[in-house]
């Protein structure tokens, strides 16, 4: 394995964070998301490195970005519900940084490079919003 491969493994211990925030402000269903983060990520990126041929690089891709996509989509829910004023839209706004940062690394930038860093910040927003709606 190359040294960014390591880095992207790495950074997936940051996608503990959001299930602790969720877990201390008793939101279930997004804990749900993100634990299902937690385990499928690095298994998705594990099978992306060593073995892409395998059903279970495919299994685990799916599930990844289901529980992402899903994750994703009721943190805006939640924003939308359990916020007002300035930091309904302040986090709104970071939180589409975020997804417009995963779509840029993903479609036009170095993959290796600058995902690992959507391993460490999303889950810092996603903590940010779970910290000022409650």
């Amino acid at each position: 394995m190359k040294k960014e491969d390591y880095w992207i493994l790495f950074s997936n211990f940051f996608l503990v964070l959001p299930v602790i925030f969720a877990t201390l402000y008793h939101q279930w269903l997004y804990c749900f998301f993100a634990v299902g983060l937690c385990i499928f990520s690095p298994l998705f990126h594990w099978y992306r490195i060593t073995d892409r041929k395998s059903v279970y690089f495919l299994v685990s891709r799916i599930l990844d970005w289901l529980f992402a996509l899903a994750a994703f989509i009721y943190m805006y829910y939640f924003i939308y519900h359990h916020t007002v004023g300035k930091s309904q839209t302040m986090l709104s706004v970071l939180l589409s940084l975020i997804v417009l940062f995963f779509l840029y690394g993903w479609l036009f930038g170095n993959y290796k490079k600058l995902h690992p860093w959507f391993h460490i910040m999303a889950p810092i927003v996603s903590s940010i919003i779970l910290i000022v709606a409650h």
